[in-house]
This record gives structure tokens, C-alpha cells and sequence, in this order.
């Protein structure tokens, strides 16, 4: 996450008014479509964008990389989401009422990881049975004091090979991923009948006891190369800069 933008208190506080999408560019070939059409014509699509879109989907600021190069501080973004979500009040106050949860396990454990969050992933032998845990869950999500502390995900008992410790087929998995989320290991567990009261304080515990390594973008890199860890992505990488990345650390010695 930007830290310079999108943790600000200001920021987070503004967006209670918008719809917050995180995309997942090259690991799902229709997101990553929509990002190209808010992206410079003709040009490869890069691995971040931002944009502010319109209640009809339509760009009122179109596709940086990021909010820096829009705005000179988190004051000033907030600033304008501020005066964008006035211009377009309804009087409505909108709720949340959907878990937010991320395409896949695998998928998030990475984004867990990256983001220094542990996970909750809802386990379930249907979609049905899957939604309807995700239903009970969400309230909790969405609390004041737990709202964008957890990575939540949804999947089936053959969808928890990475996942070290899970012995429940229908429940709930609060699990800590390991730096490069490769893995996670459960901190603790629930079944499929906990109330809300019993998820509230299992994410507290697994928010007091998760104590993420701290890296440099270069220390976590290297690591990284040390161990032969490199995340595959589910359509090709078309950045120049991370492309060129790439190929600067395959050149490079080991232990560099």
C-alpha cells in the first residue's frame, strides 16, 4: 500500500464516501482489461494505476500509477475526494454488506503478506455454505475497529495447501502468512456456527500476534533471490519497469 497516500487518516477517512477497488492487474485477464482502458492509449499497461471514477464508471482523474502523480500530499487527495463526493451526495449514506474478499487463497496470502496483514479465509464445502459464513463475517469486517486491519479470502478444504494448521473443512481460518506469502500458518480457527461476537475476538488475536518482518524493497528482493522464490502471475508481466527489474536481478550474483 502507499504509505505517502493511502493509510493517511485524511485518505481513509474520505473514502467512507466512495466505493474502494483494489485491482489486481496481472493476476486476472478482465481486471487487467479495465485497467487498460483507464490507461494511455497504445501503452503497455504498467502494474499499478489510479484513477476516480464516476457513479457511471466514467474517469473524473484518469490513470497515473499512482495518487502522486495527481496530488502533492494526502491532504490535497483528500481534499478532492472530499469536494468529488459532495458534487455527487445523494443523501444516501451507502453500507457495506459484502465481504471483501480476494479471487483466491493463493492470491491472498500474497496480497497479505505484502500488505503486513494476516488473513481470514472462509472455508466451506459449497459456495453456498461459503456465502452464507462470508455473510455472518462481513458485519465484523466492516466494524469500525477492525475495517482494513484483515485480508479475507473464500475457499473449499483443496484450496488450503499452503495453509499450515487448518483442520476444519467448514469454518473460519485466521491464519499469518509468511514474508513472501507463500504460506500461512493458522492462528486460530473457528467452525462454521461461531457467532460474531467469537469472529470479532479471533481477528483481534490474530491482529495482536501477527508480527510481520519488517524489509527494504532491496533487502526483500534479495531475500527473495536467495531462496529462489518468484511469484508467477496469471497473465504476462507487460511493465517496462518491473520487466526491466527482472532481468537487472537475473544478471545480478546471488547474495547481492
Amino acid at each position: 500500500m502507499d504509505g505517502r497516500f493511502l493509510s493517511k487518516h485524511d485518505v481513509i477517512a474520505a473514502s467512507r464516501s466512495f466505493i474502494c477497488v483494489r485491482m489486481m492487474t496481472y493476476e486476472s485477464a478482465s481486471e487487467a482489461e479495465v485497467l487498460q482502458s483507464l490507461w494511455r492509449p497504445g501503452v503497455p499497461l504498467e502494474n499499478t494505476v489510479f484513477a476516480i471514477l464516476d457513479p457511471n464508471g466514467r474517469p473524473i482523474l484518469r490513470g497515473g500509477r499512482g495518487p502522486s502523480m495527481m496530488f502533492r500530499d494526502s491532504a490535497d487527495l483528500a481534499k478532492s475526494m472530499n469536494e468529488i463526493a459532495q458534487y455527487y451526495h445523494s443523501g444516501n449514506k451507502a453500507t457495506a454488506e459484502s465481504l471483501p474478499v480476494v479471487d483466491s487463497v493463493r492470491l491472498a496470502l500474497d496480497v497479505a503478506a505484502c500488505e503486513h496483514r494476516p488473513l481470514v479465509v472462509v472455508v466451506g464445502q459449497t459456495a453456498d455454505e461459503r456465502q452464507k459464513a462470508a455473510d455472518n463475517l462481513a458485519p465484523v469486517a466492516w466494524s469500525e475497529s477492525l475495517m482494513g486491519k484483515l485480508i479475507y479470502s473464500e475457499g473449499s478444504i483443496h484450496d488450503l495447501r499452503q495453509i499450515r494448521g487448518a483442520s476444519i473443512s467448514r469454518g473460519y481460518l485466521f491464519v499469518a502468512p509468511n514474508l513472501f506469502g507463500t504460506e500461512g500458518t493458522v492462528v486460530t480457527q473457528l467452525g462454521i456456527s461461531a457467532s460474531r461476537s467469537e469472529l470479532e475476538q479471533a481477528e483481534k488475536r490474530v491482529i495482536d500476534s501477527y508480527h510481520p518482518q519488517m524489509l527494504s524493497h532491496h533487502e526483500h528482493m534479495r531475500a527473495a533471490d536467495e531462496q529462489g522464490i518468484e511469484w508467477q502471475t496469471a497473465i504476462p508481466v507487460t511493465d517496462p519497469h518491473s520487466l526491466q527489474a527482472i532481468e537487472h536481478r537475473r544478471m545480478r550474483p546471488m547474495g547481492w
